[in-house]
């Protein structure tokens, strides 16, 4: 399927390449890729997002940067909220060596190096601060009072100091809690391996050598989310890749994912992401409406 290139001139003035668009209730979009950078913070709801082929489930609280011709699309949302924060590479000019001496986000100047998507999640604290730097931009853009282009380009290096900040916590804390978070990641192996299956938590628990209990606290810290709701979401989101295979039936999907009810699993795709899954199989064999 196509992706449609979306251009600068659509979003930005003359004035200065920064834009804060909040959608308080987004709706999905076809594939796309931008001619600029995308930072996005989902503000609340659940969305089924793909990026570069891959297929993820954004909750509350995550936050992403999608990079010039990367392409994109919006599968599903459920009562989903969000700001995209888009901006040129103008509007950090000048500012290079200072996002160059963030570790962690080199790869915004030179590029990926992967098709991985750096997704970070927020805890509340943060949460508040990342909206009132995107609120303060879009107040700054639209007044425009003394100095509001240099405000921009600070409040923008902000947030990127906020991601980065959260990129490096997570390696940190992958480096230096050794054991328990390795168990974490036995018990995010198991939900993958098994996501053709019903699994408890209690099963999920053994297999990482942890009691339920711990487990779902230490999942909650690492992860934002509990065992149980990544083990729906992964499965989820292997329920819309298979969709994409016109050779299997919406029964054929629930089935190999291991659901013997199709009501149930469509009740639960529903749930997920918004749509029902004749819905999303419809929208996906459509032809491409051009993104707003």
């Amino acid at each position: 399927m196509s992706a449609w290139l979306t251009r600068s001139e659509q979003y930005f003035d003359s004035t200065f390449p920064l834009v804060v668009i909040r959608n308080s209730h987004h709706s999905k979009t076809s594939l796309h890729r931008h001619e600029f950078y995308e930072l996005v913070y989902i503000d609340h709801g659940v969305s089924l997002h793909s990026h570069e082929g891959q297929t993820q489930i954004l909750t509350a609280g995550d936050l992403f940067l999608v990079l010039p011709g990367e392409v994109h699309s919006y599968i599903s949302t459920n009562n989903t909220g969000l700001y995209n924060c888009l901006f040129k590479a103008e509007a950090f000019a000048g500012m290079e060596q200072d996002i160059a001496a963030l570790d962690e986000l080199g790869w915004l100047l030179k590029g990926r190096g992967s098709e991985r998507l750096d997704r970070v999640h927020a805890g509340t604290a943060l949460r508040q601060q990342i909206v009132l730097d995107l609120e303060q931009i879009g107040w700054e853009k639209s007044n425009q009072p003394i100095g509001w282009q240099l405000k921009c380009k600070l409040l923008l290096l902000d947030l990127f100091v906020v991601y980065a900040r959260l990129l490096g916590s997570r390696r940190q804390e992958t480096q230096e809690t050794g054991a328990n978070f390795r168990q974490i990641l036995k018990a995010v192996a198991y939900i993958e391996q098994h996501f053709d299956q019903e699994i408890t938590v209690e099963e999920i628990a053994r297999a990482a050598g942890l009691s339920a209990g711990y487990l779902s606290r230490q999942f909650r810290h690492y992860l934002g989310t509990s065992p149980s709701e990544y083990a729906r979401n992964f499965r989820m989101a292997k329920a819309a890749e298979l969709l994409c295979q016109n050779d299997l039936s919406v029964a054929d999907v629930a089935r190999s994912l291991g659901f013997h009810d199709t009501t149930l699993f469509s009740r639960q795709f529903r749930q997920v992401t918004g749509i029902s899954p004749t819905g999303y199989r419809k929208s996906r064999t459509e032809q491409p409406a051009k993104p707003d």
